[in-house]
């Protein structure tokens, strides 16, 4: 699971351009409470009146362990009445958010403005956003609820909520799976990307011949983690990039990187970081690893094998 800094000058100007927006999106569907159909309005209105007004700020922005002892608190209330879990649905709606309309703010706008270009939890796949001149929407990351929204329907909408990830991370592995603070990583808080890493060893039960193993600390929230978007199952099915960097310690010496430097590259004024780049494929610094897909893992593979 990789890092997203929140205090980078990026992601801080995509949260104030998420608050200003989703402030409106809220306040514009608080307004349309009345035209709901078949429950108590007045109650509704009232609830959120006495208990949500005031945290509205904090619901969309508010640092993840803010978020749940808020949507803790307001779910006594939500689980006692239908009405307002109807409210709440209705005014903190992911499902308009992520809608391909017209609208002042969207889910296109959110992951614009992150530009997470590899899947947070995976790293494998890349999950750029992309938009037309004319405005036509035609890909973005999925986005994953940490806390899941049915039951946290208050906090479907909140910034450090909303998590860009892959279709696969996200729909077909983790599902809805539980996550908490305590257990697992949370991408904009954790920066513990050491306490996973990627190794080999050889296998003659595979046709690769070949498994792709991932060392956590045990019991730890990044051996959790690993296990919640089981990170070691999908990677054995890209034993090709694996064998690919084995190849490449068995075809040239430790010194590769600084063989292409110092004699075909010597007219040529290039960085280390730009030369990795070019070689592999994939970043150095780690973070950039989200920058392209793999970076985590070559990283690990090739500091193995002693080529970096």
């Amino acid at each position: 699971m990789l890092h997203i800094n929140p205090n980078t000058p990026k992601i801080i100007k995509a949260k104030k351009a998420f608050y200003a927006g989703m402030l409106d999106f809220v306040f514009k569907r608080i307004d349309k409470i009345d035209e709901l159909q078949g429950v108590n309005v007045a109650v509704i209105q009232r609830f959120f009146e006495n208990h949500v007004f005031d945290l509205i700020d904090d619901l969309l922005i508010g640092k993840p362990d803010r978020l749940m002892q808020i949507s803790n608190h307001l779910n006594t209330f939500i689980d006692f009445s239908s009405d307002i879990r109807k409210g709440i649905e209705y005014v903190f709606n992911y499902d308009v958010f992520i809608k391909k309309v017209k609208t002042r703010y969207h889910a296109y706008k959110l992951a614009d403005s992150l530009d997470v270009r590899t899947c947070t939890y995976c790293n494998r796949n890349y999950t750029n956003t992309v938009i037309r001149s004319n405005g036509d929407k035609l890909t973005r990351p999925q986005f994953d609820h940490y806390f899941d929204k049915a039951t946290h329907p208050v906090i479907a909408i909140s910034f450090y909520n909303l998590i860009p990830s892959c279709s696969i991370c996200n729909s077909s592995i983790k599902g809805t799976h539980k996550m908490n603070l305590a257990d697992y990583m949370h991408p904009y808080i954790d920066n513990n990307l050491n306490d996973i890493r990627f190794t080999y060893k050889y296998s003659l039960e595979l046709k690769s011949g070949l498994r792709i193993k991932v060392k956590t600390p045990q019991a730890s929230k990044a051996s959790n983690s690993v296990d919640a978007f089981a990170i070691e199952e999908v990677y054995n099915s890209h034993t090709g990039e694996l064998l690919d960097l084995i190849k490449t310690r068995q075809y040239f010496s430790d010194k590769y990187l600084s063989i292409l430097s110092s004699n075909l590259l010597r007219d040529v004024i290039v960085s280390k970081e730009d030369l990795y780049r070019i070689v592999f494929g994939t970043e150095y610094d780690s973070s950039n690893f989200m920058n392209r897909p793999f970076s985590k893992f070559k990283s690990d593979i090739l500091k193995e094998l002693g080529i970096i």
